[in-house]
């Protein structure tokens, strides 16, 4: 039971939706525009590139404090650059560069970059190459006040036996930029009983810009205040102020709008206590 000292000000904190990272139709986006329910959202990237007057109205009528786009560049690209020769790692940041100037201008303040780390950490080789080539981004974020979100998975899967969160947070050091953030994507309910999530979570709070809610819905799960308290209490101590954005993954997205209402109710009880 929490302390009055240990009290979390669920009201000081901002919580959203990450709608890029579900690979949410552009389609279906405007449904969850609903002005008052979030602080936050994390929208597809095709929405920055393809918008139109109503879709910005609708956007703006929302007030969000923080609008992202999704992945700056393809996955599957992201993924494997920093495994691919110089003269495509050179392009990639070409493009990249050309793509966090035409999101800034659409009306993003970031994007995350989907670098595959449970490849790249414990390589010395593969980290090094992708410093590099998120250090040359750096110049196009300062010129455009741009956040660039480096995403990390809790609880971390590599083939590799590594402590990895104090590799990670060596990685973001690294980068050399405040414009660099760290994205946690926490899949609470793959974090075994008996696991540590303290060492799970390592000093990654301190590095965290958004932690990402990310669970299978289709299995009847869902995030409740259960759930989430543990990880809310092990991040306030690291001075983490969010935003926590939900990620329900499911078929075609069937499930969103029903999970996205109970996350709402939750952050509301949460509030009121």
């Amino acid at each position: 039971m929490e302390t009055e000292k240990e009290k979390i000000d669920y009201k000081a904190l901002q919580f959203g939706l990450a709608l890029g990272h579900a690979a949410m139709d552009p389609a279906s986006v405007p449904d969850f525009l609903t002005p008052g329910s979030f602080e936050a959202v994390e929208l597809p990237t095709e929405c920055f590139l393809h918008s139109d007057a109503e879709f910005q109205r609708r956007l703006a009528s929302c007030k969000f404090k923080t609008v992202r786009a999704g992945h700056l560049m393809a996955p599957d690209l992201t993924q494997n650059i920093p495994f691919l020769a110089e003269n495509y790692r050179r392009d990639f940041v070409d493009q990249a560069s050309i793509m966090v100037r035409t999101l800034k201008a659409a009306g993003a303040s970031g994007a995350f970059l989907g670098l595959d780390m449970r490849r790249i950490l414990g390589d010395d080789a593969a980290e090094a190459v992708a410093l590099e080539i998120v250090r040359r981004l750096v110049p196009v974020l300062y010129r455009e006040n741009f956040e660039l979100q480096i995403p990390y998975r809790i609880p971390f899967k590599s083939e590799r036996e590594i402590k990895a969160a104090p590799l990670m947070g060596r990685f973001m050091r690294g980068t050399l930029s405040p414009l660099v953030k760290l994205s946690l994507e926490i899949h609470p309910f793959e974090v075994k009983p008996d696991e540590d999530k303290s060492e799970l979570l390592g000093l990654l709070g301190c590095e965290a810009h958004q932690a990402v809610l990310v669970y299978d819905a289709d299995s009847g799960l869902h995030i409740a205040a259960v759930q989430f308290r543990p990880w809310a209490e092990l991040l306030e101590h690291r001075l983490f102020r969010g935003p926590y954005m939900l990620c329900p993954r499911s078929i075609r997205n069937r499930m969103a709008i029903p999970e996205t209402d109970l996350f709402a109710k939750m952050v509301s009880d949460l509030r009121n206590e």
